[in-house]
């Protein structure tokens, strides 16, 4: 995919200086961080807007923030009523209701990924502009997966039907606020705020049983949240996208702007907790975003050209190509069993945990 950033201005020199730095073992961070593994301190809270369904706001220490409001409406379901969807292996998922009721294999209903809508904005950015779009779905499409048959989570756009004829459609507006514009990546910072304003959210509880056209209960405290609160533990939670750089032979996570101006391939992966197993974790998309360094000028040598194809020491070279398929598996690896996944989501559930007690 086309790089999403502009060209940072850095000269070769701070280029080339920043790429050795951080290929080196283990690699030197320009902010201090003692481990490739550490994220950046943050800030955050929820129910920060009136009249939506679920807010939060996250604040990073560079000075990026992101506010997200959720809104709930009910919709009423485009096939007419006959709720019929594929599944993952093609099968048919058929509301049974007067059929299956009587056997107790009442089929488990099924949503639809345009159920959800995330709109993104950036202050003086267009809303069309091919970026934001590009990063709308990124964000959206964790979201959108749906839930498997061994699974014992709902996913999100499954837990929104109310019946085979309405459903609730989820309004995702997220604004983002950085001096940078994009050139910083903010990835991990609008996916966190949409998981917490996701696990902020309640839906109004209904008065309507069955078949009936939904009506809303007027009393806010008798909504219940779309993400039940009751354990740390619940298998359903929101998705978390985390963004790694991989810099020589080291991969490097919550990547800042120095990091991502040399980086040889950045990542996205988008993980969730929907197995059956406490503290296990599921890699729901990855996607390959260019390199901004590739848009950067190469350095000359003082004693001119150097050979073509050859890499001399200090001075700066784009790197070319893509990212070996070893070093993917290793962030694959390292994001779901090496524990950062579990330490990201467990900072997560602590700040809700402070929340509800607090």
């Amino acid at each position: 995919m086309p790089s999403l950033t502009n060209s940072l201005p850095f000269s070769p020199a701070e280029l080339a200086y920043l790429h050795t730095s951080l290929s080196s073992i283990p690699p030197l961070r320009p902010d201090a961080r003692p481990l490739p593994t550490d994220f950046r301190a943050l800030r955050a809270e929820t129910g920060v807007l009136p009249a939506v369904n679920g807010s939060a706001h996250i604040g990073f220490s560079d000075g990026r923030e992101a506010i997200v409001g959720v809104k709930l409406e009910v919709e009423k379901t485009a096939d007419g009523g006959n709720s019929v969807s594929k599944t993952e292996d093609g099968a048919m998922d058929i509301d049974a209701e007067g059929q299956g009721q009587d056997m107790g294999q009442k089929l488990r209903a099924k949503g639809k990924p345009e159920w959800v809508t995330l709109t993104l904005t950036l202050p003086g950015l267009r809303d069309d502009d091919p970026s934001l779009v590009f990063l709308e779905e990124m964000l959206r499409e964790p979201l959108a997966v749906p839930s498997s048959s061994s699974s014992k989570a709902t996913s999100l756009q499954d837990s929104l039907i109310i019946n085979s004829r309405w459903h609730w459609h989820v309004y995702i507006d997220v604004l983002l606020i950085s001096p940078n514009g994009l050139a910083s990546y903010p990835l991990p910072l609008l996916s966190m705020a949409t998981h917490l304003a996701l696990r902020d959210t309640r839906i109004p509880k209904l008065k309507s049983e069955g078949e009936e056209d939904p009506i809303a209960d007027d009393d806010w405290m008798a909504s219940t949240y779309l993400y039940p609160r009751s354990t740390s533990s619940s298998p359903s939670k929101p998705p978390v996208t985390l963004l790694v750089v991989v810099v020589g032979e080291n991969i490097i996570f919550d990547p800042s702007r120095e990091e991502l101006a040399v980086a040889d391939g950045i990542i996205a992966v988008s993980v969730g907790n929907t197995t059956t197993k406490e503290g296990e974790f599921q890699l729901l998309a990855t996607r390959m975003i260019d390199t901004p360094a590739r848009d950067t000028m190469k350095g000359v040598l003082l004693s001119g050209e150097a050979q073509e194809g050859v890499d001399v020491p200090g001075v700066w070279r784009p790197r070319i190509g893509g990212v070996k398929r070893a070093l993917l598996t290793k962030v694959v690896n390292t994001v779901l069993t090496g524990g950062v996944a579990k330490d990201v989501m467990s900072g997560l559930d602590g700040f809700m945990s402070a929340e509800m007690n607090g």
